[in-house]
């Protein structure tokens, strides 16, 4: 097995998040609505997670997106040879970017609150 090189990796990145971009636009037609970025998610965690919901929405959206990227971990768990691995790692990616932009907002939330509390 010859090792990867690293100027090779960045390209492969670059060329999977093109790839990451046309699935999220695909999938989030289906699944997400074009005003809120993460309403399928705030539907879900409003439903299974009211209490969380009411106190942190940020909290609860993230805790319905590892549920759902814990379907593909479970079945990953079964080695490289599992069915659909290459698009389970893809959907990961995309969870995981969702989830990120689910920080960066809440940060961005809390720093708001915080600063209409303490002028």
């Amino acid at each position: 097995m010859k090792p990867a090189q690293r100027d090779d990796f960045v390209l492969f990145i670059r060329d999977k998040f093109e790839e990451i971009e046309k699935l999220f636009v695909r999938k989030n037609a289906g699944y997400g609505a074009q005003h809120d970025l993460f309403w399928n998610f705030r539907q879900t965690a409003e439903r299974l997670y009211p209490a969380i919901y009411s106190q942190d929405p940020y909290a609860a959206m993230f805790l319905v997106a590892e549920t759902l990227v814990d379907k593909h971990n479970v079945a990953l768990a079964k080695g490289i040879e599992v069915s659909e691995c290459e698009q389970r790692l893809l959907d990961r990616i995309v969870y995981s970017l969702l989830q990120l932009k689910m920080v960066y907002d809440h940060s961005e939330e809390m720093t708001g609150e915080n600063s209409e509390i303490n002028p």
